[in-house]
């Protein structure tokens, strides 16, 4: 495929003349042209926008070397745990299309020993970058909060202050969490 084929379709699509430009120059051979166009593609039938589109490609650097089929198993996941407005999620947590299903699962099921489904599904619709993690640290960092009397509070830390999860745990101001 060739960029003159990759700006058809952007056109096509009603990207403006300014994104088309930005998106070319991320592209420089045949096979990156033809991965961007299928994911693209893939996302603009699921209901992405072209504004999404872009927010995806700014935000999520690895979306760019993410095969279709990593993007595809992605989104299905959050199909088969039965989240609406999966193009919004996406948009929002776009991190979630270059994570592998196989790591969304596993820290769904962790998610779920924690809290009933419903719970984690609402939860989920406000904020699914949690899925993202890595699942042996996100299980160790869940030990560390229940350890510290906090698991009653995991959720709203999740929604309201989830750097808590990425910060040092000498760093995590306990009290503030536990006033949360």
């Amino acid at each position: 495929m060739k960029k003159e084929e990759l700006k058809k379709f952007l056109e096509e699509l009603k990207y403006e003349e300014s994104s088309i430009g930005d998106i070319l120059e991320l592209v420089d051979n045949e096979s990156d042209i033809k991965s961007l166009y299928e994911k693209m593609d893939f996302l603009t039938k699921i209901g992405v926008t072209p504004e999404g589109i872009d927010i995806i490609l700014s935000d999520n650097p690895l979306f760019l070397t993410t095969d279709l089929e990593t993007v595809k198993r992605s989104v299905n996941f959050l199909k088969n745990i039965k989240l609406e407005n999966i193009s919004k999620i996406i948009e929002i947590n776009s991190e979630l299309l270059s994570t592998q299903d196989k790591i969304m699962s596993e820290n769904y099921k962790l998610l779920r020993v924690l809290m009933p489904e419903k719970e984690v599904l609402n939860m989920l619709k406000i904020d699914s970058e949690i899925l993202s993690f890595n699942t042996d640290y996100l299980e160790k960092r869940f030990e560390f909060f229940i350890k510290n009397g906090l698991k009653d509070k995991i959720k709203t830390i999740i929604l309201n202050k989830i750097e808590a999860f990425e910060d040092d745990e000498e760093d995590i101001d306990l009290e503030e969490l536990k006033g949360m």
